[in-house]
């Protein structure tokens, strides 16, 4: 349930992956939120909560919250009939016409319903590229991997 308004898209999280609190984002300039990857997926219907299922990214977005880098993946069930023609933030647009935009609007505000302050993004706001995010999913599953084995301290993940 959200305060701010109904969502736009398929919300999740990619597994193995995590975002290290201990340690700086060289692009972001913050240190990780201590979560998995966020996917903002981004197909016109909606899943089941829980579903698991293949996705394709095509993009990538920086949210900066309350000081600290939440990656939100964008990206479209590999299933979906427009899945071969989005490759890009560009694709997205020519298909969902503003849904990108919306949807970075909606993460900017969404803790306003609470009280708090509009969220901020990195690189301005825009979406950054697959091959970024691509490079992204594979730095946080490498934390992941490095948590599990026990190279990074954890004192309050559950692992098992």
């Amino acid at each position: 349930f959200y305060k701010y308004s109904d969502s736009l898209i398929n919300y999740g999280a990619l597994p193995q992956t995590w975002e290290d609190p201990g340690e700086k984002n060289e692009d972001t300039g913050c240190n990780g939120d201590n979560d998995p990857v966020d996917v903002i997926e981004i197909s016109a219907d909606a899943k089941p909560m829980g579903a698991v299922y293949a996705v394709k990214p095509f993009g990538i977005l920086a949210l900066l919250d309350e000081g600290e880098t939440d990656w939100k993946v964008l990206a479209i069930d590999a299933a979906d009939p427009n899945a071969e023609k989005i490759n890009s933030v560009e694709d997205a647009n020519d298909i969902y016409p503003g849904l990108v935009e919306n949807v970075t609007d909606w993460f900017r505000m969404y803790k306003t319903a609470e009280g708090k302050g509009e969220n901020e993004y990195a690189f301005g706001g825009k979406a950054k590229d697959t091959t970024f995010a691509m490079r992204i999913i594979s730095e946080t599953h490498e934390s992941y991997k490095k948590l599990k084995a026990g190279s990074i301290p954890n004192e309050t993940l559950s692992l098992n």
